[in-house]
Parts: structure tokens; sequence; C-alpha cells
């Protein structure tokens, strides 16, 4: 009898304790801009909708590196001191110092492109693999923001598209674009260029054309130099489209992309998974489900055009 109490003493310790025990979720950033916010936002809202609550049942340990890629590591070191018992992570640099990092510890990614293509996951089988996440698999949207952008711009026929001559990936991107461009019957300037001057010389030796407009690919060295690009788009009247709302917010003329806020939903759904006991290695990688087409109505009023009424209405957000 006296056994048979201490049994059932045991196991009601045992499942006290795994009530009040609190999970730490490692964060770990590149840098804190919209995206990482709005995902951020996601993980949390899905994780208070599966019933957990924060401090009590879930705590975030949140490491940024603040833009600068070479603080990486050093912060995901930190979080194992910490002793996270899984890391987050938002793009490229941060989920690859993380799994650097890790050593076995579970990681969950946003990414806005092929997390295979990316060097994220080597073997998607692998039953051996702690990494899992969502990605938007960017490219494969080249040809329906082409698309978009021609509906902006009924007039348009050519395109100038920059990219990073030394990034295979950019490579890749643009001949997507390329491919998408034939079936619209638009013209493609493409121009690969090798460091942050060069592209600045190059944007600032365009034309504006009445029939021209400036198209982004996934590609860090354009993106790092957007804010340039904008400016140079509005001094010379070219309309621009990105591939993410926050470029629309930053100046960008349109942009057509994931919704971070909807990838991180589905992101706190996996940790939710991991959490509850199941490995990365059976969770699929999840697609985002949900793209948001934003327009920045002050941009356009600056170069001189007008949104059409069919492009307003499919707006998700529009910039005023």
């Amino acid at each position: 009898m006296k056994i048979y109490l201490l049994l059932i003493m045991l196991l009601a310790c045992e499942s006290t304790e795994a009530q009040t025990r609190v999970t730490r979720i490692g964060v770990l950033f590149h840098d804190m801009e919209r995206a990482e916010s709005q995902a951020m936002k996601g993980v949390g809202a899905m994780l208070k909708q599966q019933g957990y609550q924060e401090r009590k049942n879930f705590i975030f340990e949140t490491r940024n590196a603040k833009g600068n890629p070479g603080a990486l590591p050093s912060a995901a070191s930190a979080l194992l001191v910490k002793k996270v018992d899984l890391i987050f992570t938002t793009g490229t640099r941060a989920t690859l110092a993380a799994i650097t990092a890790a050593r076995g510890i579970p990681i969950v990614f946003v990414h806005g492109g092929d997390p295979v293509r990316s060097g994220l996951l080597i073997n998607p089988s692998d039953p051996a693999r702690n990494v899992t996440g969502v990605a938007a698999y960017a490219a494969e949207t080249t040809g329906k923001r082409l698309m978009l952008f021609k509906e902006i711009l009924p007039a348009l026929r050519k395109v100038y598209i920059f990219y990073d001559a030394n990034s295979q990936s950019s490579r890749n991107n643009l001949a997507h674009a390329e491919s998408a461009a034939k079936q619209l019957a638009l013209v493609i300037r493409a121009y690969g260029i090798k460091s942050a001057d060069e592209l600045k010389t190059t944007l600032g030796n365009l034309q504006g054309e009445n029939d021209a407009a400036i198209f982004q690919i996934a590609d860090d060295l354009v993106e790092n130099e957007a804010k340039f690009v904008f400016a140079t788009g509005r001094q010379k009247k070219l309309p621009t489209m990105f591939n993410e709302e926050s470029w629309a917010i930053a100046g960008a003329t349109a942009a057509y992309g994931p919704s971070y806020l909807e990838m991180g939903r589905l992101a706190g759904r996996l940790i939710d998974q991991i959490i509850k006991g199941n490995s990365p290695a059976s969770l699929p990688i999840a697609r985002a489900s949900k793209f948001d087409l934003t327009l920045n109505y002050r941009t356009a009023n600056y170069i001189g055009i007008e949104f059409p009424k069919e492009i307003l209405q499919k707006a998700d957000k529009v910039i005023r």
C-alpha cells in the first residue's frame, strides 16, 4: 500500500512539473526589422492560441545582431549559455549561425526563400536533422510579381534588374525573372554588379523612360542599398517593385510577398509541436500560405503614376 501511494505521489509530482515547466525559446535575429517583428508577433499569437502564457509556460531569450553579421556567432553562443530549449530565427544568416552553434538544439526558422538552395537544409529527409521551419520560396512568386507590376503599369515594356554577379542564388533568381518576362512580353535589362559603388554608378546612369521600371529579385547586395534604389527611382521617375511589405513601407512603389505575421503563426505551430516532444525531423517544412500586395501611394504620386482601380481593390495595404 505504501509503495502504491508513493508511486501516485511521484506521478503527481511529474505531472505538476510538466505543467509548470517554463520553456526557454531562444530568438536570434540579424536585425530587428518589420519582418522580424511581425514574425515574432505571429509566434506569440499562435502560442497564446495553443494555451501557452508568456513567463508562465515560456520565455523568449532574444539576441539581435543589429545588422552586424559578425556579431551573430557570439549572439548564438550567448543563447546556449542561457540553456535555451530551442531557437527561433529568421533569414539565412541568423539561421546558419544558429545551426553552427546549436549542437543538436531544435531550430525553427522563418525564411523568405528556398531553405535548401539557401543552405539551411542539406537533406530535408534526414531523420537526424534538428532544423525545421516555414519558407516562402520567393523565386516561385517572381512571375506573379511581374504580372502584378504589369497590371500596375499597363505601359510597362522594359524592366531593369540589378543583381550580385558573384552570387549563384541571384543568378538563379534572375533566370526565374527572365523566364516569366517572356510570357508577359517584357524586355529584361539585367545588370550584374559586384559592389555597392558599382550599383550606385550603374543606377545613376539610367535614363528615366515612361515604359521602364526597376524590378527587384532577392539579392543581399542590392537590398543593402535599397534606400538608394528608392531615391534614384523617385528622381528618375522609375517605379520600383520589391518582394516584401517592408520594402514598400520603406519607399518602393509596390511590393508583393509573404505575410511574415502568418509565417510566424505557422512557426508557432511548429514550436508547439517541439515543446510537446516532436523532433524537428518529424515536422515537414511548412510553406507560406498568405502573400500580400502593398502599394505606396506617396511614392506613386511623387513619380507621377496613378494606380488602376482594379489594383487598388486587389491591394492588401495602401500606404498613403
